[in-house]
């Protein structure tokens, strides 16, 4: 009686591994790029709001809302607060939320302190980012 093996070899079992590996390895790297890619366009959402926000306390108090000019995780709860009345809680995402008023014209900015990428926002609507996004 003669047996015959109709196994996988040990060659056959590290291609695939080896396979999965690489296939893993830029799953991976596309997952990271599509995270922070989501992550500041939520901010960049976050900016859009905020300015509505300021147009409507503008209308509401005769001038922007200024209180918030040094970015830090304290100055998005005052944003949140004050311009956007409690609605959003702006502490639940990567970045930092300011707004620098200088007479009629403003700019908010978002900031990440973990990768520096800034998204900034101005009265003329106009969205620039830094190298760092």
């Amino acid at each position: 009686m003669s047996y015959h093996n109709r196994g996988f070899t040990l060659i056959e079992l590290l291609v695939v591994v080896a396979l999965i590996g690489i296939l893993s390895a830029i799953g991976i790297v596309s997952y990271t790029g599509y995270t922070k890619s989501a992550k500041e366009k939520n901010a960049e959402l976050s900016l859009n709001s905020i300015n509505l926000g300021l147009q409507e306390y503008k209308s509401n108090y005769g001038s922007y809302y200024s209180s918030a000019s040094s970015c830090s995780s304290s100055s998005g709860k005052l944003i949140a607060d004050n311009v956007l009345n409690g609605q959003d809680n702006l502490s639940e995402q990567d970045f930092q939320f300011c707004i620098n008023v200088s007479g009629s014209n403003y700019t908010i900015k978002a900031y990440n302190p973990n990768t520096r990428c800034e998204i900034t926002l101005n009265q003329a609507l106009t969205v620039n980012r830094n190298s760092s996004c």
